[in-house]
C-alpha cells in the first residue's frame, strides 16, 4: 500500500509539475507579492482563494494550471485533507465540463489515495462524481455497477455518508432507465439517510432537485408536490444551520425549489399557484440565459399556454428557442419545440404544428415514441379535417344557392346540384383515407428504420469490444522493459492498431494506421494485427515483416487500402533496435543531456529512410535500419490523431506541440508519458469532435541500476 501511495503521489507530482510557476506570470503584480511573502496555512488559502477567482473566467486551461499549483503546493506541505480537497476539486472541474474520459481515469487511483488517508467524506463524494459521469453519459448499467460496489463499501464501513450518497446515485441511474419504483424508493431511502447526519450534507440539496425531476418526468404531480412541502422544511432549516457557509448558493437552492412547485401545480391544474411560484424563483434568479433562467422562460410560457394566452406564450418559447442553440441537449431540444407545436396547435396554425411534432417523431428521442406518433395522428387529423369541413361549409353554401335558382328554375336543376355536391363530398372522404393509409404506411417504414439503426448500432458495439480485444491490454511486468499503449477509435470501430510479443529477450512491437475510418478499415485492421503477430513468431527482421505483409495486403486489394506502420525488434540485453518504418509518423526518441541515468531528457523525431505504405504496391523490398542502443531512451511512437487532433477552431496540436510536451513532462513511466499526453490532447480538442483514431505507444529499456 506504501508503494501504492508513492507512486499515485509521484504520479501528481509529476502532472502538476508541467504547471507550476505558469499561473502566476499570467496573474497580477499583487497576487504575486501577495503568494511570495505567503507560508504555510496562508499559503494554501491564497491559492484556494486564486483558484476560485480563475472560476469567473471561462478559460478552462487556466482553471487547471490554478488547481494543479493548489494540489502541487497541498503536497508539498504533505497536508492530506488538502490533498483530498484539492483532488475533490479536480473531479469537480472535470465534471462540470464534461471531461469524462479524464475522471475515468483519474477518479479510480484518486479512491485509492483517499482511502488510504482516510477521508471518508472526500473519498465517497468523488466516487458518485464518477458513477454520475457513467450515468449521465448514458452507460446507466455501468454507472449502477459503480454505484452498488460504492454502497457495498460503505455498508462494510458503517458510513452512513456513503451509504445515503449511493442511493442517490442509484436513484440517478433508475431514473436514466426510467425504472420508476425503482428510482423513488432509492431518492427516499437516500434522503432518509444523510438528513439523519448532523451537519446536514452538501449533497442534499442536489438530491431533492433530482428527485423533482424525476417525478415531473413521470407526470406524478401529487407526489411532486408533497416533496416540494418537504423541501420547503428542509431548505429552510439547511440555510440556518449552515450559519451562512452556503450562503452564495442559496438563491440556487431556491431556485430549484420554486421552478419544481411550478411543475407540481401546472400539472395539477392550479394554475394561480402556479404563477406565484414562477414569481418567487424570478426573485432568485440573475439572468435568463443560464440552466435556471431557462426552465423559468419554458415554465412561465407553459402556464400561459394553460392560461390560454398563446400570443404572450409563443414570444417566450422562442426566446428559449434562441438560447437553447448554444446547449446541446436532444431532450431540451425536443420538450421545447413539443411546447411550441402546442401553442402553434391553440393559435389554429395546425399545418406549422403537424410539422413540429413530425419533427419530435422523427428525432424519436427522450419523448415517449408513441406517444408523439398519437399526437403527430390527431394533428395531421385535425389538419385534413379542418380542410373537409371548409369543403363542407363551401358545398352547403352552394346548395343554398342551388335551392333558390330551384324555386326560380326547377326542382330538375336542385337534384343535380345535390347529386354533385354529395360526389364532391365522398371523393372528399376517400382523399382523407387515402392520406391516413399513406401516413401509416409512413409511420411503419420509420419504425422499421428506427429497428434496422438499433440493430446496426448494437453490432457495432460489439465489432467495437472484439476490436479492442485485439490489442493488448496488459504490458510486461518485468525489470528491463517498460512498455505501455492506448488506442482510442474515434467511431465505433477504426483503423489504428499496435501490438507487440515477447520471444526471450527480443521485444517485437508495432504500431499503425489504416487509410479511411469505420467498419472497411477495421476488417484491414485486424488482417495487419493477425499477420504481423504470425510472422514476427518467426523471429524475422522489421524489414522482412514489412515486405511479407505488404505481399499479403496487396494481394486482390481492389478497394486500394493501405496501412503506415512503424515495426521493431530491440535486443533486451543489449538495447540493439533494428526498425522499419513503412510511410509512417517518425516516433519521438528521447536522449539523457547527461552521463547519469537520472539526467534531462531531449526528444527529437527519428530520421529514417523512406518507406511506401503497405499493401499499395506488390513486390516492394522494404529497406530497415538500426541504432546501436536505445537503452535508457524512452521511444514514443503515435498516429497522426496525435499531431492532427484539431480543436473547434481546426488548429492542429501539431509536432512541436508535441515535443514540447515531452520536454516538459519528467519521464516516470510509460504509462504516465502516455496519460499526460492523452490529457494534453483532450484539452487541446476542448470537446471538439475527434477527427480521427489516436493510437500511442512507449517504450524504454531500462538500464541495470
Amino acid at each position: 500500500m506504501d508503494t501504492i501511495r508513492t507512486i499515485l503521489i509521484a504520479i501528481l507530482a509529476i502532472i502538476s509539475a508541467g504547471y507550476s510557476g505558469v499561473v502566476f506570470a499570467e496573474e497580477s503584480v499583487n497576487l504575486r507579492d501577495m503568494l511570495a511573502g505567503a507560508e504555510g496555512r496562508q499559503r494554501l488559502d491564497l491559492l484556494e482563494k486564486i483558484y476560485d477567482e480563475s472560476l469567473s473566467t471561462d478559460d478552462l486551461d487556466y482553471q487547471i494550471r490554478c488547481l494543479y499549483e493548489l494540489m502541487d503546493e497541498a503536497r508539498h506541505q504533505k497536508m492530506q485533507r488538502e490533498i483530498g480537497n484539492a483532488l475533490l476539486l479536480r473531479t469537480v472541474l472535470y465534471y462540470n465540463n464534461n471531461l469524462n474520459d479524464s475522471i475515468y481515469l483519474l477518479v479510480p487511483q484518486d479512491l485509492e489515495l483517499l482511502r488510504e488517508y482516510g477521508l471518508w467524506t472526500y473519498y465517497y463524494e468523488d466516487w458518485i462524481l464518477l458513477a454520475n459521469s457513467y450515468i449521465f453519459e448514458g452507460n446507466s448499467r455501468q454507472g449502477l455497477e459503480e454505484v452498488q460496489r460504492m454502497f457495498d463499501d460503505a455498508m462494510e464501513r458503517h458510513n452512513n455518508y456513503g451509504i445515503g450518497t449511493a442511493y442517490y446515485g442509484m436513484g440517478n441511474a433508475y431514473t436514466q432507465m426510467n425504472n420508476w419504483d425503482e428510482c423513488i424508493a432509492s431518492y427516499e431511502k437516500s434522503i432518509e439517510v444523510l438528513s439523519g447526519i448532523r451537519p446536514r450534507p452538501v449533497v442534499l440539496p442536489e438530491i431533492y432537485n433530482y428527485y423533482g425531476d424525476a417525478l415531473n418526468d413521470m407526470e406524478a404531480y401529487d407526489k411532486l408536490e408533497e416533496l416540494t412541502d418537504r423541501w420547503k422544511e428542509f431548505l429552510i432549516q439547511f440555510i440556518e444551520d449552515s450559519n451562512q457557509s452556503f450562503s452564495g448558493n442559496a438563491d440556487i437552492y431556491w431556485s430549484y425549489y420554486y421552478i419544481a412547485s411550478t411543475q407540481a401545480k401546472l400539472g395539477l391544474g392550479k394554475l394561480d399557484e402556479a404563477e406565484r411560484m414562477l414569481a418567487g424563483a424570478k426573485e432568485h434568479i440573475a439572468s435568463d440565459d443560464d440552466y435556471v433562467g431557462m426552465s423559468w422562460l419554458f415554465y412561465k410560457a407553459q402556464l400561459l399556454l394553460q392560461q390560454g394566452r398563446y400570443d404572450e406564450a409563443l414570444t417566450l418559447n422562442t426566446r428559449r428557442m434562441q438560447l437553447m442553440e448554444e446547449y446541446n441537449d436532444e431532450g431540451v431540444f425536443i420538450t421545447v419545440r413539443k411546447q411550441r407545436a402546442q401553442i402553434m396547435e391553440g393559435l389554429g396554425r395546425y399545418e406549422e404544428a403537424a410539422r413540429l411534432y413530425n419533427e419530435m417523431y422523427v428525432l424519436n428521442d427522450s419523448i415517449n415514441a408513441s406517444e408523439t406518433k398519437r399526437q403527430l395522428t390527431i394533428m395531421n387529423t385535425q389538419f385534413h379535417v379542418g380542410e373537409l369541413k371548409r369543403e363542407k361549409e363551401r358545398a352547403q353554401f352552394r346548395w343554398i344557392i342551388t335551392v333558390g335558382v330551384i324555386v326560380l328554375l326547377s326542382l330538375a336543376v336542385f337534384m343535380v346540384f345535390r347529386l354533385r355536391a354529395a360526389k364532391r363530398l365522398k371523393q372528399a372522404h376517400q382523399n382523407l383515407e387515402e392520406a391516413h393509409a399513406n401516413l401509416q404506411d409512413a409511420y411503419d417504414q420509420l419504425e422499421e428504420t428506427t429497428t434496422a439503426k438499433e440493430r446496426i448500432e448494437s453490432e457495432l458495439r460489439i465489432a467495437r469490444d472484439i476490436q479492442m480485444g485485439m490489442v493488448p491490454a496488459e504490458f510486461p511486468d518485468r525489470p528491463d522493459i517498460d512498455l505501455y499503449a492506448s488506442m482510442t477509435p474515434a467511431k465505433e470501430v477504426g483503423g489504428d492498431l499496435y501490438d507487440f510479443l515477447l520471444l526471450d529477450d527480443r521485444l517485437y512491437f508495432c504500431v499503425g494506421d489504416v487509410s479511411g475510418k469505420g467498419v472497411p478499415a477495421s476488417l484491414f485492421m485486424s488482417q495487419a494485427t493477425r499477420l504481423f503477430s504470425a510472422l514476427a513468431k518467426q523471429s524475422l527482421m522489421p524489414a522482412d515483416i514489412a515486405t511479407r505483409l505488404n505481399a499479403e495486403l496487396s494481394e486482390n486489394n481492389e478497394n486500394g487500402m493501405f496501412v503506415t506502420m512503424f515495426i521493431g525488434m530491440v535486443d533486451l540485453t543489449t538495447g540493439h533496435l533494428d526498425f522499419c518504418n513503412a510511410g509512417h509518423n517518425p516516433p519521438a526518441i528521447g536522449e539523457a543531456q547527461g552521463t547519469h541515468h537520472s539526467s534531462p531528457l531531449t526528444y527529437h523525431f527519428l530520421e529514417m529512410e523512406p518507406n511506401a505504405p503497405i499493401g499499395l504496391w506488390p513486390e516492394l523490398d522494404y529497406e530497415g535500419e538500426s541504432i546501436d542502443s536505445i537503452i535508457d531512451q524512452p521511444l514514443f511512437i503515435y498516429t497522426d490523431g496525435l499531431n492532427e487532433a484539431e480543436n473547434a477552431a481546426q488548429e492542429q496540436f501539431g509536432d512541436d506541440h508535441l515535443l514540447e510536451v515531452l520536454h516538459q513532462t519528467p519521464y516516470e513511466n510509460a504509462r504516465q508519458c502516455i496519460e499526460v499526453m492523452r490529457e494534453e490532447v483532450a484539452r487541446h480538442v476542448a470537446g471538439a469532435e475527434p477527427s480521427d483514431d489516436l493510437t500511442m505507444m512507449c517504450l524504454k529499456v531500462k538500464s541495470e541500476k
